[in-house]
């Protein structure tokens, strides 16, 4: 028999059709603009926080090479930079910032912001995964909510004090995300060399991609390579992930060449990184190093003051054991997994805790920030492991979650509530902008690089001083993070100096070495704890050779 199709009920089924890709479209684009907003809200609480951390000469120093970019000098020629440059993470970020802001304390402050928002948006929806429904919206939540809330002090300081390690997990999230989407996705020939191109990217501008990019992508996609040719595959259906192996190992090369044509091209020129391996006598030290460090990320540490923060960092104690949860479930099911992506950040967790922990290189809790990326990595694979089972089971465990978020949120809140407080030598650059044309004192001056940087960003540029260090040579250039140019007696003028009046353990250079450097000043200035020293001369004349170490 044959049945005729009414007309009117084609144009009904093709009209309804077209209601519900436009009612999906609709809720795609509110679904766009309710995250936009929320992003932007946690921008401008993130920029709060970030401002009660006193700005430094580490983090001035990225803000004034992105400001001689912005002004043209591209390849930083004349710059000397430690082991990490963030010649094409931080920096470019900064220079964006700087073109809307100009030079300034702030700068940082928002950088900061803006890369820790960045790294929490992508976190969630790496967290997601290609889940849908209620499971992907538990996964964002997870991986979101445990990164909520960076913990005042502690966390703060290396999280949103400026950016620094922590902004290379920006790129880092992002080069997972497409590796997932293209994973599950259709396998193009493209896909690892532009996983390669993006390797080799944050390469270039930080190191510890190594550790927390190309390590665990050779492992992964060898194992996995591994496990099809032994089930009898032929080793032709394994070119995908021994292409993506191969991009891995070949970025590392691309990386180290770039960074060597920068230096001949006359560009920024790198110091080598100095670190060597601890001692069996040194273990608990960093063990206990490396502990405070993953409790002050995940906002944990009771080494803050007592009252509200402890209340606070109990409560985050819960986005710990998530993170601890999911890493642990990651390991167990590492031989049977199918995600890719949990795989390549167990693993990046467990060698990156690996190399701190057995380095020489860390000392103070400063030097924590080399394990910032724990933070993400842990959230995320607490999101693609822990989220599904939270999302299947029974709703008192989302309950939880639910309130636990809002304690977080209340800790946001207070957090960003704190008062600001300003860049750590403002005083001092608001005095010699005021001063400077009274007293006769040239644009810039010598210093340490505890004062140098700091002062010359916060006073816009307009003033500011250069960081010298005492030699066997007398004063000289150095000892990281500066221009050469600065120092050139025929392009620049300098006739005084300014060394802090109680002598820190941090500053390179004294008063009594300036003296015996320069001879006996012609007048002195004190400004609260700083001692101001002025000659009838050009210092540059004298100073000895750039010393960087």
């Amino acid at each position: 028999m044959v049945h005729a199709t009414l007309p009117g009920a084609i144009d009904g089924v093709g009209a309804g059709a077209a209601a519900d890709r436009r009612d999906r479209r609709w809720r795609r684009v509110g679904q766009t603009a309710a995250g936009s907003l929320l992003a932007a809200l946690l921008f401008v609480c993130y920029l709060h926080v970030s401002r009660t951390q006193r700005v430094e000469s580490d983090g001035a120093s990225n803000a004034l090479q992105a400001w001689a970019m912005l002004h043209g000098n591209l390849l930083l020629h004349g710059w000397i930079v430690p082991d990490v440059s963030f010649y094409l993470t931080e920096l470019p970020e900064y220079m964006l910032v700087e073109a809307v802001r100009g030079l300034n304390a702030d700068v940082l402050h928002v950088a900061a912001a803006l890369t820790y928002t960045l790294a929490v948006v992508l976190a969630a929806l790496l967290a997601r995964g290609m889940a849908t429904g209620r499971e992907a919206a538990v996964r964002m939540l997870v991986a979101a909510g445990i990164m909520l809330a960076p913990e005042p002090g502690p966390g703060v300081f290396i999280l949103l004090f400026q950016p620094d390690h922590f902004g290379t997990q920006v790129p880092m999230l992002a080069t997972w995300l497409i590796l997932d989407r293209v994973w599950h996705g259709s396998r193009r020939w493209w896909a690892p060399v532009l996983i390669g191109i993006l390797l080799s990217w944050i390469g270039i501008s930080d190191q510890i991609a190594s550790l927390i990019g190309v390590i665990p992508l050779v492992l992964v996609c060898g194992l996995r390579a591994w496990q099809r040719i032994a089930a009898g595959a032929r080793a032709r259906s394994a070119w995908f992930e021994l292409s993506l192996a191969a991009a891995g190992l070949v970025s590392v090369a691309a990386a180290r060449v770039t960074v060597k044509l920068i230096s001949l091209s006359g560009g920024y020129r790198m110091l080598p990184l100095t670190a060597g391996a601890i001692t069996l006598r040194e273990l608990p030290g960093h063990l206990r190093l490396w502990l405070q460090g993953v409790t002050g990320f995940y906002g944990a540490s009771f080494t803050v003051r007592p009252g509200l923060p402890w209340a606070f960092a109990a409560l985050h104690l819960a986005g710990l054991a998530l993170a601890a949860w999911g890493l642990w479930l990651a390991i167990r099911r590492f031989h049977r997994n199918d995600d890719v992506v949990s795989q390549l950040l167990a693993i990046a967790i467990v060698v990156v805790s690996l190399a701190f922990i057995a380095s020489s290189r860390p000392s103070t809790y400063w030097g924590t920030r080399d394990l910032a990326g724990l933070l993400a990595m842990g959230a995320v694979l607490a999101g693609r492991m822990a989220g599904p089972r939270l999302a299947a089971g029974r709703s008192w465990g989302r309950v939880t979650l639910g309130l636990f978020l809002t304690g977080y949120l209340v800790a946001l809140g207070w957090a960003a509530t704190r008062p600001p407080v300003p860049a750590d030598t403002q005083d001092l650059a608001n005095w010699l902008i005021a001063q400077r044309a009274a007293d006769g004192l040239t644009r810039y001056g010598l210093s340490s690089y505890g004062l140098g940087n700091v002062t010359t960003m916060s006073a816009g540029g307009t003033v500011g001083l250069r960081s010298v260090v005492a030699t066997r040579r007398g004063i000289s250039p150095g000892a990281h993070e500066f221009d050469l140019t600065w120092y050139n007696p025929s392009r620049q003028d300098m006739n005084f100096a300014v060394v802090r009046i109680v002598r820190g353990d941090d500053d390179p250079v004294s008063r009594a070495e300036l003296s015996k450097a320069f001879g006996p000043p012609t007048r002195y200035y004190r400004y609260g704890p700083y001692l101001i020293m002025t000659w009838h001369k050009n210092l540059l004349t004298q100073l000895g050779p750039a010393a960087p170490h």
